[in-house]
């Protein structure tokens, strides 16, 4: 091997165009893939901006793709002044490429970014391009959300709008926090999951990386094979850590040597410490017991941490993803190179750990009973395990009941429930309707109880994650999943409305899936028996805006096909990713239900079955007379398409 007097190797810079190796799945997905907003995640200097800058380059360079790119580095962006002006000037950047195709940049420019990118897109698409936001550093945001939440719903739909625009967000797992999720707003993040996962390259890639293989082949590094594979295996094949070594094993002229000076680098351990530090903490007790495990299995995980297994299962897909661990050729999880092993042994010799005599030996059942009891109890019958969630009515927790030895959900409400006695009317017909309905894909709610001034219900426990969930970490579901939950949701609602019972809240969010795909129908606290006023007063809005029907938004009488259209905006973004009607306020989302045609899911999804694409549309007619006749006839409908 030949040092040279040039070193091909870029350490802590983006590249593109010759420099850039791999990410050719990515690369397609973005410019060719049916998902107009994608988000890009990864650890730090995994390449995220390397990838933007590679879409930039591949744009500009080939007009015929029609992307228009735009580089939006959100860095220090944390107060709606600074994201303004930070989008002027992204436009100045862009100012010879816009007049080279005609477009001034007085035309386009303003001091609110959103009327800037309002006419930009429109001068675009009079081109026939679509803009291509490419938008970097983005958990910047997160300050900006606290500042003015507003601001960001506003951002997510103009980056999301349907036509002439492609939004491309690359950010560091710290982005996460965007997408929580309270009262009926959506988060900044809906419709850009299921995130694209920027992991490191494959072995192919690494090694033509190592060995420089799109440059001139006398600017190429002399590395022989065992020097390629040893930097290979060392990185495990992270690009930034194989531009480091192979950047040393020239100057030095040793691959070991190299490798020894790197895992010594405090750049590289301040490199790893960040990345580590922005991890659960749930993450990084996974990692220190593969670490302390050498190699392990989820099962010897859960047996040594305190952790639902549904928590160390999604941990572990988590961090392999982000490129913590990988398997090993037994299929156990390791860690994944040298370097970061080398910085965890450190990191653990200062980290406080228990010596064998000061945490006495406990056996499985003692451990599950620790574990049961620390929550306490109610009514001295039900033992309060774990927190499952806080809505907007109460915390549920996971509960034992120790008088029928099962086990439970118990919602305790917040107090201003508690004290309300509509409220409180509400959960008690909640309580009556689940019990006369008794359907297989409808919850179970039991009882309605108070202990030490704590207003409780009890509960059949689900244990999954609601529809919403699934469709944000998965974004569109296949086909048959589809058919399969929604072929449930109709039997559900075929059984409420043979009881005359309105749901008049079908929601993702109101609908439990568990580990099989069972579906249970939860929250009948707004239902109303066909005919009867209800408990409350008549002329107001009663649902959520993003799943109401046009006559409810109408406040007119209602009937099974109400449900039946919010049924249809379910099916729609389990076959989209996202919901068919969006906008800034209540009363705009209400107008579109009540005049807006419903968009065909097959523009946004083309390989969705037409039949299944016409069943949605269907649904969703402004006319109920146009709908299915009831949720029988969905039903039979969906079953002829499985």
């Amino acid at each position: 091997m030949n040092a040279r007097s040039s070193i091909p190797f870029v350490v802590g810079q983006w590249v593109r165009g010759e420099r850039f190796y791999g990410r050719s799945s990515q690369l397609e997905e973005i410019l060719e893939g049916p998902r107009n907003c994608l988000w890009l995640l990864g650890t730090r200097r995994v390449g995220k901006t390397s990838l933007l800058k590679q879409l930039e380059y591949l744009t500009v360079s080939s007009p015929e793709r029609g992307y228009f790119p735009v580089f939006w580095d959100f860095q220090g962006t944390d107060d709606p002044e600074e994201l303004h002006e930070d989008f002027a000037d992204t436009l100045l950047d862009a100012e010879e490429r816009l007049e080279a195709i005609d477009i001034a940049l007085s035309d386009v420019e303003a001091d609110d970014l959103f009327v800037s990118l309002g006419k930009l897109r429109r001068r675009l698409r009079a081109q026939g391009l679509t803009l291509l936001l490419l938008c970097d550093e983005v958990e910047e945001l997160i300050h900006l959300n606290e500042k003015a939440p507003a601001l960001l719903r506003k951002l997510r739909r103009a980056m999301q709008s349907r036509e002439g625009v492609r939004s491309v967000l690359a950010s560091s797992i710290r982005l996460w926090a965007l997408a929580e999720h309270e009262g009926d707003t959506s988060p900044f993040l809906h419709g850009f999951t299921p995130p694209l996962y920027i992991q490191t390259l494959s072995d192919a890639k690494a090694r033509a990386l190592i060995g420089q293989a799109q440059l001139p082949s006398d600017r190429r590094p002399n590395f022989d094979r065992d020097t390629i594979e040893l930097i290979r295996d060392r990185c495990a094949n992270h690009p930034y850590l194989i531009q480091l070594v192979c950047k040393r094993c020239l100057e030095l002229g040793d691959a070991r040597e190299a490798c020894e000076e790197v895992a010594t680098d405090r750049m590289v351990s301040y490199f790893f410490s960040v990345d580590f530090d922005m991890l659960s903490a749930d993450d990084r007790e996974v990692i220190h017991l593969i670490a302390e495990q050498t190699a392990a299995t989820s099962k010897s995980i859960q047996h040594d941490l305190p952790l639902e297994s549904g928590v160390v299962g999604s941990s572990l897909h988590r961090l392999e993803h982000l490129g913590f661990v990988r398997r090993n050729p037994e299929r156990r999880y390791e860690l994944a190179n040298y370097f970061f092993r080398r910085w965890l042994a450190e990191l653990s010799g200062s980290r406080p750990r228990p010596t064998v005599d000061a945490v006495p030996k406990i056996s499985d059942s003692e451990r599950t009973l620790i574990q049961e009891r620390r929550l306490g109890m109610l009514d001295d019958r039900y033992e309060l395990q774990q927190e499952l969630g806080t809505g907007a009515t109460g915390v549920v927790y996971k509960a034992y009941d120790t008088l029928l030895g099962v086990k439970i959900a118990v919602k305790v409400l917040k107090d201003e429930y508690a004290d309300n006695e509509e409220a409180l009317e509400r959960f008690r017909q909640e309580i009556v309707l689940s019990r006369d309905i008794g359907h297989a894909n409808i919850l179970r709610v039991y009882h309605l109880g108070q202990s030490n001034a704590k207003t409780y219900i009890t509960m059949q426990l689900v244990e999954g994650q609601t529809l919403a969930q699934v469709v944000a970490t998965t974004g569109p579901l296949p086909e048959a999943r589809i058919l399969a939950l929604a072929t449930q949701l109709a039997s559900a609602l075929t059984a409420a409305h043979a009881r005359q019972v309105l749901h008049r809240d079908i929601k993702p969010q109101n609908i439990m899936v568990d580990a099989s795909d069972a579906v249970f129908v939860t929250d009948f606290g707004l239902a109303r028996v066909i005919g009867h006023p209800g408990i409350t007063r008549g002329g107001l809005f009663l649902g959520t805006p993003y799943y109401t029907s046009p006559e409810q938004a109408n406040l007119e009488p209602l009937d099974g096909r109400s449900d039946l259209y919010s049924l249809g905006l379910i099916l729609y973004e389990m076959a989209v990713g996202r919901r068919p009607f969006e906008a800034d306020s209540t009363q705009e989302v209400l107008d579109l239900h009540r005049h807006a045609p419903a968009p065909d899911p097959r523009l946004c999804r083309p390989d969705l079955n037409p039949a299944l694409g016409e069943l949605i549309l269907r649904c969703l007619e402004k006319d109920p007379a146009r709908r299915y006749a009831d949720a029988g006839s969905l039903g039979r409908a969906l079953v002829e398409l499985v």
